[in-house]
């Protein structure tokens, strides 16, 4: 849990107090972070010993792999998303924001600091209703998460763009929060040239695997981050993770076979849990190149996530109802053996033990 209060996956520390489980011990399905993480390269003494100042090196390589020079890098994309709603409330646009129900809450908790926010969907393709929706008076900006997490639910870069000019005429923005797209780069919204109200969060920590470099950028027009940086302040990205990044974003190499070794091990992934989880009543939600999700009556998700925990696996339930949940897992590396094989005997058990 947040110190906020919203919960969220990789919390290992609150799980080995409630379970009294060393966090060595655990198996961590929590996230979607990559488990073949991008391997960190030595740093030079000055990279912890001098002041962050932005390497003009690394904004380079990240304007080269994203596809855009309009950017702006931050501390992960918690930042962004908590300031974004604020500028652009600032900025003139104070209608309501429409949100997926079901997504990242943290999205949630930013724009309610700036009044009441309208919801739709985020469990089906809902692009009718999103459609619908944007002709009420009191909309004015849309937030995707695309693809979302943790339903898989994803939107074309066409009717994402319908939605833009379909908001323009308000001055109002689209918002799309892409952290999980760079397993598949071609259906990100970024180009060269972009509609001025598209405004877009990437995370560096999830497909490269490196979580705590805590590494976003932002790509939006001039204006906007201008605003960002400003409210962001001097040294926003520290000097380890740019020196990690700046490698990262250069290496096409690591990048391509990444993909290809994700890409490959996407159905090995889904059928370690699919017969166990079909066979409880369990539903397959989404199968994503880092996680999967199963949609089951909550009480169900309640004792999976349960047992798991006592046997050392920490999963992620997500409530979508009062009765019902979606439980999302992330990879298992499969190349370490002994966790392959430690959910494998959990699953094997499940059965007997959950009616």
């Amino acid at each position: 849990m947040t110190q906020h209060g919203l919960i969220h996956g990789g919390d290992l520390q609150s799980a080995s107090q409630r379970y009294g489980r060393p966090i060595a011990d655990w198996v961590d399905l929590s996230t979607g972070i990559n488990v073949y993480s991008y391997p960190v390269p030595e740093m030079k003494p000055e990279v912890w010993q001098r002041l962050p100042y932005l390497d003009p090196q690394l904004v380079e390589t990240a304007a080269a792999y994203y596809g855009n020079r309009n950017l702006l890098l931050a501390a992960g994309s918690q930042p962004v998303i908590e300031l974004l709603p604020e500028i652009l409330h600032e900025q003139g646009n104070q209608l309501t924001a429409l949100l997926p129900d079901i997504g990242y809450q943290e999205h949630h908790q930013a724009w309610r600091k700036q009044g009441p926010v309208a919801t739709y969907s985020g469990v089906v393709d809902a692009s009718d209703e999103i459609s619908a929706r944007l002709n009420e008076p009191h909309i004015g900006h849309l937030l995707l998460i695309n693809p979302n997490n943790p339903t898989g639910i994803q939107y074309t870069l066409a009717q994402i763009h319908i939605w833009a000019q379909q908001l323009a005429s308000k001055q109002g923005y689209v918002i799309i929060d892409e952290a999980f797209i760079d397993c598949a780069p071609a259906a990100s919204v970024v180009q060269e040239n972009m509609p001025d109200n598209l405004v877009v969060l990437r995370s560096f920590g999830k497909f490269f695997g490196l979580a705590g470099v805590r590494l976003g950028a932002l790509v939006a027009k001039p204006a906007i981050l201008q605003h960002m940086a400003g409210l962001m302040g001097p040294w926003s990205v520290n000097g380890p993770a740019q020196a990690i990044a700046t490698v990262a974003y250069s290496d096409q190499v690591w990048q391509q076979a990444m993909r290809t070794k994700l890409a490959t091990e996407q159905a090995q992934q889904l059928n370690i849990w699919q017969a166990t989880f079909t066979r409880l009543g369990a539903q397959l939600q989404a199968n994503t190149a880092l996680f999967r999700s199963f949609a089951m009556p909550k009480t169900l998700a309640e004792q999976l996530h349960t047992k798991a925990a006592n046997a050392g696996i920490l999963i992620r339930p997500v409530p979508v109802s009062p009765s019902s949940s979606l439980v999302r897992l992330g990879n298992i590396d499969l190349t370490n053996q002994s966790h392959q094989d430690h959910c494998l005997a959990w699953l094997a058990s499940l059965v007997n033990n959950i009616g």
